[in-house]
Order: structure tokens, then C-alpha cells, then sequence
């Protein structure tokens, strides 16, 4: 314990001798430096927004597209987006583009939000979407041929 003391007595009197070195230069300033980043916002392309007539229940046009308009019954097209694709038809929450709910788990005819889903035949539409089946979301859609999220093309009917 006493050389314990001795050394640590030998430390502190070097220290405050200056025996770390034979300089004069004053101690070097550590100067700290904040770098503001600029933060871009980075706007992701939707690629599960459906538009489908609004015309209601009785309505057989079935009309889709993946731009907004009128259909040919004359009624507004509305934004939803694809929860799921199933065959040709596709699964569809009517709570808004913005929205990203997903299929209810435990009740396949509506969405998280608590909306209808509503059911659309893709069939003859013109459009491209992402059948690769079972438990995938891909839910991509498009008006031009490409690849989903999962890699399968993009398929029409």
C-alpha cells in the first residue's frame, strides 16, 4: 500500500510539474464543431393506389385505373389502395390513397381501418399488378408493365 502511495505521489507531482513533455506550447483547444446535414424529403412512390368507380353497390362497371377521372357511368373515381390480389380481383380499401392498413386478419371483408374492403375484377382493365399469390404484399399496380417488390413481372389480364 505504501508504494501504492509513493507512485501515485510521484504521478500527481509529475503532472503538475509538467513532466509530460518539454514543450511550451500552450495545450491544444478542442473546439467542437456541429454539422447541420440537410435533411431532403424523400417523397416514395405509391405503388398500391387503385381508383375504382364510386357509383355504388348496384353499379356493374366495375371501372379501375391507377390515375384519378370520371368512369363511364359518369360517377367519380375514388382512391383506395390494394391490400391484396386474388386471381384477377383485386381487394381493395376504400380509406384513401394515404392510407396503409392492411386486410383485417380475422375478417377478410374489411380493412384495419374498419372500412369494406371492396372486391374489383381486374380483367380486361389494362392494368399490371403483382399476382405472387399466398401471403405476399407486394400489392403493386401500375399502368405500365415492370417488376413488383418481390421480383415476379408484373402480370394483366
Amino acid at each position: 500500500m505504501k508504494k501504492l502511495m509513493f507512485v501515485l505521489a510521484i504521478v500527481v507531482l509529475g503532472m503538475t510539474m509538467g513532466c509530460g513533455g518539454s514543450s511550451t506550447e500552450a495545450p491544444a483547444v478542442v473546439e467542437e464543431v456541429v454539422v447541420e446535414e440537410a435533411v431532403e424529403e424523400v417523397v416514395v412512390a405509391r405503388n398500391d393506389v387503385i381508383y375504382t368507380c364510386s357509383c355504388g353497390p348496384d353499379c356493374e362497371c366495375g371501372a379501375a385505373s391507377v390515375t384519378g377521372g370520371t368512369c363511364d357511368c359518369g360517377s367519380e373515381l375514388v382512391e383506395g389502395h390494394l391490400v391484396k390480389v386474388d386471381g384477377n380481383e383485386a381487394l381493395v380499401c376504400a380509406c384513401g390513397g394515404d392510407c396503409t392498413c392492411e386486410l383485417d386478419a380475422e375478417d377478410e371483408t374489411k380493412c384495419g381501418c374498419g372500412k369494406d374492403v371492396k372486391r374489383v375484377n381486374l380483367e380486361g382493365k389494362g392494368l399490371y399488378y403483382c399476382n405472387c399469390g399466398g401471403s405476399c404484399k407486394c400489392n403493386h399496380i401500375s399502368a405500365e408493365p415492370g417488376k413488383c417488390g418481390c421480383g415476379m413481372d408484373l402480370v394483366t389480364s
